[in-house]
């Protein structure tokens, strides 16, 4: 119990620290929540422990420092994902965590830039040429076009060619191509939504 406590209070420490960023803005991602600046997301927060964004030699630091990597727990084993456990570092290394953050924000942003300026739709997480060849079929040749259709309605459309029979698993990677992560990662209040959207779409059209 002292130990629970101990990391509730490291973390409560650490977003003290980020809560005055300008634009700083939260929603759930991973079954905790994630901290974004400027849509880039840079912390994750989960069962009382705060895990920063790594990449490039920001990695290498973190796991110096023994860092645990963040894994995700899904119904069959998990997935790791580049975040990792600062709430002890941030109790002996406050000064060094908090330029840490700055770090991590500017590497977010320059990998939201590097995923933005890909226009093909093939390049997104979880979607390869076939899928970008059939959303071509319902109008949708970028990933902008795909963006502002969102996923549910670009399955939707894709099922009044493909039939109602379409896989629902390309929903989950279409949703996950949009947010920019593993379809494998989508929370299931998540899908249920998505679903509860195409439903609805389909009894409109009926």
């Amino acid at each position: 119990m002292e130990n629970r406590i101990v990391a509730i209070n490291g973390c409560e420490a650490v977003i003290g620290d980020i809560e005055r960023f300008d634009g700083l803005y939260t929603r759930p991602m991973f079954g905790g929540t994630g901290y974004f600046v400027e849509d880039a997301m840079f912390l994750l927060v989960d069962d009382g422990k705060a895990y920063l964004r790594g990449g490039q030699s920001l990695t290498n630091e973190l796991v110096n420092w023994g860092c645990e990597q963040y894994k995700f727990q899904k119904r069959i084993g998990c997935a790791k994902v580049q975040y990792y456990n600062i709430t002890d570092m941030h109790v002996k290394e406050r000064s060094r965590v908090r330029l840490l953050f700055f770090r991590s924000i500017e590497i977010a942003k320059q990998d939201k830039i590097k995923c933005n300026c890909h226009d093909r739709i093939r390049d997104l997480p979880n979607l390869q040429l076939s899928i970008e060849r059939m959303l071509a079929r319902v109008n949708i040749m970028d990933i902008a076009e795909l963006k502002q259709a969102g996923s549910s309605e670009s399955f939707a459309r894709l099922q009044q060619i493909y039939g109602l029979d379409l896989n629902v698993s390309l929903l989950w990677k279409l949703e996950g191509a949009i947010r920019g992560v593993h379809f494998s990662l989508l929370e299931h209040k998540i899908k249920n939504s998505l679903l509860s959207k195409v439903t609805s779409r389909g009894h409109s059209r009926s």
